[in-house]
């Protein structure tokens, strides 16, 4: 569990791990430099065994996970961001499904996308059902978030593990880097078992970074699968524009919104016309710039309830 600056949400994330029906783990934090109430917050959960907390300086993501990674010792890592939550049963899942399907790398659940007062917002992940490929997870990310995955140790370690170079999007891209191992080896666990929130300041609102990092992802899945790449890049950019534009909406920028969005459009013109989740989003970003604020959140909040992210 990485975390910085959460004093807000860190509480219920561990007491969400703590109340997993597996009991047999063990939850390092790592705590990147927070200058909040952050490890204060923290104290309360100190003499549990089954917790390990480590303060690090400020190095900003993925280094906080890349130190749980090296601390753990499990077979299978999970990974909880520290404003997340799990369901009860998610690791008694996972392990499961992992025992009954040995040819099982990396295992994720569905997620419910929650607001900052943990309010359900109508959003769900994708609900993928068995397993996804190398080319179908680049041209759509369906896991969603890295919340939501169990993977097994060994086929981390032998995917080259987690870039430290990539300050966002280092999840997709090792979990692209997993599914090239061997064929039907990520695996979805159709049960909503993880809690994702949204909330101002989190890295996925930095549109311009996002950008940086998913072009980077794009160049190294494409020197690993050359042939994979060229068949799905076009719906790949299609759809993660469209992922940045409502990075944008969030922010406020409805103009910038709609700029990333002809941007989808142009790179998969007949890609962006069949999928519903364009139009919503288009929706969304000239309510936002033609509606009174009341009435934008009011038809907004209805719409997010009747769709998936």
């Amino acid at each position: 569990m990485p975390a910085y600056n959460i004093e807000s949400y860190i509480g219920a994330a561990v007491e969400s791990v703590l109340a997993q029906t597996f009991p047999d783990f063990e939850l390092i934090i790592v705590d990147d430099g927070s200058t909040d109430g952050t490890l204060q917050c923290l104290s309360r959960f100190q003499n549990d065994p089954r917790i390990r907390i480590v303060s690090e300086p400020h190095r900003g993501m993925p280094f906080p996970v890349c130190r749980g990674i090296e601390l753990a010792q499990a077979p299978y890592l999970a990974f909880l961001d520290g404003d997340d939550l799990w369901a009860p049963r998610k690791l008694e899942r996972h392990l499961d499904f992992f025992r009954n399907h040995p040819g099982a790398d990396l295992t994720f659940s569905w997620s419910r996308i929650v607001d900052e007062q943990t309010r359900d917002t109508g959003l769900t992940s994708r609900l993928w059902k068995g397993s996804v490929s190398f080319a179908q997870l680049l041209a759509d990310n369906v896991i969603g978030n890295g919340s939501a995955l169990v993977v097994r140790r060994e086929a981390l370690v032998a995917a080259g593990g987690v870039d430290a170079s990539l300050p966002c999007c280092h999840d997709v891209d090792f979990w692209l880097r997993v599914a090239l191992l061997r064929p039907g080896n990520l695996c979805a666990i159709p049960e909503f078992l993880t809690f994702y929130r949204r909330r101002p300041g989190q890295l996925t609102r930095n549109v311009e970074l996002m950008e940086k990092n998913f072009d980077r992802v794009i160049e190294r899945a494409r020197a690993l699968a050359p042939g994979e790449v060229a068949r799905v890049e076009k719906k790949a950019r299609c759809n993660m524009q469209r992922f940045f534009a409502f990075g944008s909406y969030q922010n406020g920028d409805y103009p910038s919104a709609l700029r990333l969005l002809r941007r989808s459009f142009a790179a998969a013109p007949f890609g962006f016309l069949a999928d519903a989740r364009n139009w919503k989003m288009t929706a969304a970003a000239l309510a936002g710039l033609a509606l009174p604020r009341r009435w934008h959140n009011f038809l907004m909040q209805a719409v997010m309830r009747s769709g998936r992210a």
